[in-house]
């Protein structure tokens, strides 16, 4: 009766199962999974956000596929603080990342297409490639794409700070990308929803406002303003003029078909955008602080690393070989009541890594690291 795009398997895992087990108890979990920046006790400038919702042109319904110019405008300005010119025409507005990756593959691909995806990363890709019937075809972040490439390849899939190893695409790297692209007539999709959360002095910049081949950059107020329940993302297109003009028609086709974008949430990114600086100031605050945290506790304990991190809210930990990530995880939980992710989960197969969230509360970071590096400590000693 239904689609096998949904074969994915709905049983929860042993991991998800303690965690219902525990909180069904009553028992206190420390979460170090936590990735909503609503829930992590940040001050937000509620009266200012509050008010850019309430314009009044939002009792009038004038939709633009593309999006309100006024939108569209900032959000361009935005990308020429890096130094990069998108035009607004060039911007196409949709309500949330997912839904612009839907809308790319919708725009590339036909069924059976692939599309190349970077190895370890965040998970959802698979589910989305899946749902237009589209095959993930995996390439390591550590060696990058490989000629000759599969048949079939519709586009690259680039994230920009990578989720969860926060390592950003470098100079060299991004020549490699645009090259084959260039070479192989395929479309290249950066995913920047990071890129504003550097932990390095001198970042890469954004991948916006290429001038040859065709480009899709992704990015929203997620974020970039850390208001998820927003719901806005965007799609900037960049590359050859023609290439472009034709991406934009054909995208303003699919936008038209859903015009899915609130107008509240539309007619707020002038303002929310201009808020964002200062609350990303305090996230990135918060960041720095559980990350400092972190390292001075890992320092007396030898046995685990942490991966290099150059931008982002997560971090890695290599943890000793005696186990696999599923298994330290369910064994944090279970003797330790705290909750992370395991490594397998983003891709990472050969080591014993972990991924930890650096925006939680500082309180329950500092005392969430305390007892997985003693519950480490118990073990191996």
């Amino acid at each position: 009766m239904f689609s096998s795009r949904l074969d994915w398997g709905l049983e929860q895992n042993p991991l998800w199962q303690e965690l219902s087990r525990k909180r069904a108890a009553g028992e206190t979990v420390l979460d170090l999974t936590e990735s909503n920046p609503t829930k992590v006790g940040l001050d937000y400038p509620e009266r200012e956000i509050l008010a850019s919702l309430a314009d009044p042109r939002v009792s009038t319904y004038a939709p633009d596929p593309r999006g309100w110019i006024s939108a569209r405008e900032a959000i361009s300005e935005y990308y020429s603080t890096f130094g990069k010119h998108v035009p607004s025409s060039n911007i196409v507005l949709t309500a949330g990342t997912s839904e612009a990756y839907g809308f790319l593959f919708k725009l590339l691909c036909d069924a059976g297409d692939r599309v190349l995806v970077p190895k370890p990363s965040y998970p959802l890709f698979d589910f989305l490639l899946s749902l237009d019937n589209v095959e993930a075809v995996a390439y390591s972040n550590d060696t990058g794409v490989f000629e000759p490439l599969p048949e079939r390849c519709r586009a690259i899939l680039a994230v920009h700070p990578n989720n969860p190893t926060g390592i950003y695409v470098h100079e060299d790297e991004a020549r490699r990308l645009h090259g084959l692209s260039a070479r192989h007539g395929l479309a290249l999709i950066v995913d920047e929803v990071f890129l504003d959360y550097a932990l390095v002095d001198d970042p890469p910049p954004s991948f916006a406002g290429a001038s040859k081949g065709l480009v899709f950059t992704l990015s929203g107020l997620s974020k970039l303003a850390a208001l998820p329940q927003v719901k806005l993302s965007w799609i900037a297109v960049s590359g050859a003029p023609e290439l472009c003009r034709d991406a934009l028609d054909r995208l303003e086709t699919i936008s038209d078909t859903y015009l899915s974008v609130s107008t509240a949430a539309q007619l707020a990114v002038p303002r929310l955008l201009a808020l964002a600086p200062s609350i990303r100031r305090g996230l990135n605050d918060r960041i720095r602080h559980n990350l400092s945290t972190l390292r001075l506790a890992v320092e007396h304990s030898p046995e685990v690393t942490l991966l290099p991190l150059e931008g982002g809210w997560y971090q890695t930990l290599r943890l000793p070989a005696i186990a696999t990530s599923e298994s330290w995880a369910l064994d944090f939980l279970k003797k330790a009541s705290v909750y992370l992710h395991p490594g397998l989960y983003f891709g990472f197969e050969t080591e014993a890594c972990c991924v930890v969230s650096l925006i939680v509360d500082p309180s329950v970071f500092r005392e969430a690291t305390h007892r997985m590096l003693r519950r480490i400590a118990d073990r191996i000693n």
